[in-house]
């Protein structure tokens, strides 16, 4: 049997609560409606997402599924626009070299 007789202390060992990391906090399951949302709707996920990460941060704690949330229905959000936009531009380019959208022979001179 070893015992400790250099007049070093016996390590306690305290048992860890695996529960802490698990603790409610305020903004947590907005944070994860707000992921979840950021796939669907980007302007509410994106909302919901700064919202929970603002209180989040009031309480001292890290929210790290608000701030995957705003990061990602931010950048969805920025391809829709780019698309939208893309799309807008490649109509109006095909309308012009197809004459208008069966407009033949009207002009707007005549009114």
């Amino acid at each position: 049997m070893a015992e400790a007789t250099s007049g070093e202390a016996p390590i306690e060992h305290t048992p860890t609560n695996s529960t802490d990391e698990w603790t409610e906090y305020p903004g947590r399951t907005l944070g994860v409606v707000a992921l979840v949302l950021a796939f669907f709707s980007q302007i509410p996920a994106l909302i919901m997402g700064i919202i929970a990460w603002v209180w989040s941060n009031k309480v001292g704690r890290s929210n790290v599924p608000a701030k995957v949330a705003v990061a990602v229905s931010a950048t969805l959000l920025v391809l829709i626009v780019l698309a939208i936009v893309g799309w807008t531009a490649l109509i109006v380019s095909l309308s012009g070299e197809l004459g208008g959208f069966g407009m033949n022979g009207f002009d707007m001179d005549d009114f």
